[in-house]
Formats: C-alpha cells, sequence, structure tokens
C-alpha cells in the first residue's frame, strides 16, 4: 500500500483544497491512497477531509511543528509496517505521481532530498555543522517505524529548535555515520523547493514543488484564483 500523507490545522488548511486538487489530478488510477492527519482544523475542513481523503488521522494534541513528528511516530499503527508513507507538507505542489519516491525507501532510513539552499547557505537559526548536508523535511518518505523517529520526536520536544528540520540536523550532525545509518537520499525533483527554482538550481521536471515561506504561499494563493 502507497499512502500519501499530509496534515493540517487551523492556519494551514487553506491550502488543503489546492493540495487534494494537484493529488487527485496527478495520482488518479494509480493506487495511492491519501491520508490527512487532523492538527486540529476547523468543523467545514475536517468535514471537507473526510470526504476527499481514503484516511482522516485525529491527531490533535500539541499543535504546530511537532505534530508532524509525532505523526511519523504513530503511522505504523495506523497503516502497518509494510505500508509505504509519503509525507509532504500542505504548501508542495504535486505535479506528476510521487510514488516512485517509494523506491528509495530503504529499510529503517528516511528517504528524503538535499535542502540546497540550507546547505549551501546555511540556516538563519542553527549554526552549521560539518557532517554533511541539511535535509528538507517538507517531503519525507518511509516504511513502518525507522529507529530515528523516536529520537527526532524527543528532540523536538526539548524546544531547542525553531522546526522539525533543525531538530533532524542536529541529531544528524552528531557524527558523520548518523547520515548513512538513517537517511536515503532522493534525486532533487521529489522535493524541489521555492528558491531552487528562484537560483535556477532546480531540475527541469520536477515531482514535486514546494511553495516554502510567504512568497511561497502568495504562489499557492495565485494559482487557486
Amino acid at each position: 500500500m502507497n499512502i500519501i500523507l499530509t496534515g493540517c490545522d487551523s492556519n494551514t488548511e487553506w491550502q488543503l483544497p489546492w493540495f487534494v486538487k494537484n493529488f487527485r489530478a496527478k495520482c488518479a488510477g494509480t493506487g495511492c491512497k491519501l491520508a490527512i492527519a487532523d492538527f486540529g482544523m476547523t468543523t467545514d475542513a475536517y468535514t471537507m477531509a473526510q470526504i476527499d481523503a481514503d484516511y482522516v488521522i485525529d491527531f490533535e494534541g500539541e499543535g504546530g511543528w511537532f505534530n508532524k513528528v509525532r505523526l511519523f511516530n504513530h503511522t505504523h499503527t495506523v497503516f502497518g509496517n509494510d505500508a509505504n508513507v509519503c509525507w509532504l507538507d500542505t504548501d508542495c505542489q504535486i505535479r506528476r505521481c510521487p510514488d516512485q519516491i517509494f523506491s528509495y525507501v530503504e529499510d529503517n532510513k528516511l528517504a528524503m532530498v538535499i535542502d540546497h539552499p540550507w546547505t549551501e547557505n546555511g540556516s538563519p537559526w542553527t549554526p552549521q555543522g560539518n557532517c554533511g548536508p541539511w535535509y528538507n523535511t517538507g517531503v519525507v518518505a518511509y516504511k513502518g517505524r525507522p529507529s530515528i523517529l523516536f529520537p527526532w520526536m524527543k528532540e523536538c520536544q526539548t524546544n531547542n529548535h525553531r522546526g522539525d528540520q533543525e531538530a533532524l540536523y542536529t541529531l544528524l550532525n552528531e557524527d558523520v555515520g548518523k547520515r548513512f545509518v538513517n537517511i536515503a537520499e532522493v534525486p532533487h525533483r521529489y522535493n524541489t523547493l521555492r528558491l531552487d527554482l528562484l537560483q535556477n538550481r532546480g531540475p527541469d521536471d520536477p515531482c514535486i514543488t514546494h511553495w516554502t515561506g510567504q512568497k511561497g504561499k502568495e504562489e499557492i494563493r495565485r494559482q487557486m484564483q
């Protein structure tokens, strides 16, 4: 079973109709199932999710970005250990069905794309380490419950980080071996960032375009119009 998973709360649910429309247009007939996690949506958005998704996961709790990593630790209880799961942030535009990303999933690893802007320029909020690249957490594919998920969740709980991407980077930067053990790198086309496009660094045929930041939100609103 191949699952495309996303989630939102009342602050980001406005992107959900756009996300679902792209999923339907590009993934119809592929066998991929859509799962939407409720991180605190309004009643209207929750009702829409029940209509549009194959699965709705009730997961309102601690709020904000932290819910995503908590959810990753939980999906094996919903879909089973043999299901392929690919998380997409709701600001990710599906241009082609991303089901081929599952061919890069390895046992006990997270399949992720390098965050090229942060690898080249650093994060404004986290000191740059020397153990390898950043990985963008807007697209994460895996099977079962890779062992890095629980430490990642615990690192998020320290409240020492601006977001889940910084928390994961901190864990992976403890030593070089952690990247080899826990991460399977995925081609750039599966998570092409807005800055990649702006800086002419992205592939010509992105499968997923990730419209990050305020300018990304403006692009999503433009497309929704």
